[in-house]
């Protein structure tokens, strides 16, 4: 049907609230999502895009820490290694509990550092969030 200037039909008070409450619905879903995408993860994901390094490291302190999102993963060991411009660094990783044994202070752990950010590592046993595993699930 063409309708001419001025001959179109008026919308109705209730489609003019339902257009702007679904308009107000879908601008806040976008906000909500962008807000709750976690960007670190991301750009640490894309960093190990170009490659990962191995180098050993060593188990400095071992201890276990309560978290709400890991309840099976209450041992957290913090460790030292060298990366490849020779710089110590330091760092922790969550792991589950049935590799506390693996981990006592003193041992050398396998260290996979990101290519060009030496400061970005993890070990191969850590936990980490199931988006960041997804994520580079999906990047692989």
């Amino acid at each position: 049907m063409v309708y001419l200037s001025g001959s179109t039909p008026r919308r109705t008070p209730l489609r003019r609230l339902a257009r702007v409450l679904l308009g107000l619905a879908a601008v806040s879903l976008i906000v909500w999502a962008l807000a709750s995408i976690p960007y670190d993860i991301l750009r640490a994901e894309r960093s190990r895009l170009f490659g990962e390094e191995v180098t050993s490291g060593l188990v400095l302190k071992l201890r276990t820490d309560e978290d709400p999102e890991h309840p099976h993963a209450r041992v957290v060991i913090e460790y030292t290694y060298v990366d490849p411009d020779g710089y110590a660094r330091r760092a922790e990783a969550r792991l589950p509990d049935s590799l506390w044994r693996q981990y006592r202070p003193g041992r050398v752990v396998k260290v996979l550092l990101v290519k060009g950010r030496p400061d970005i590592s993890r070990i191969p046993d850590e936990v980490e969030p199931a988006f960041q595993v997804w994520l580079r699930n999906l990047m692989n």
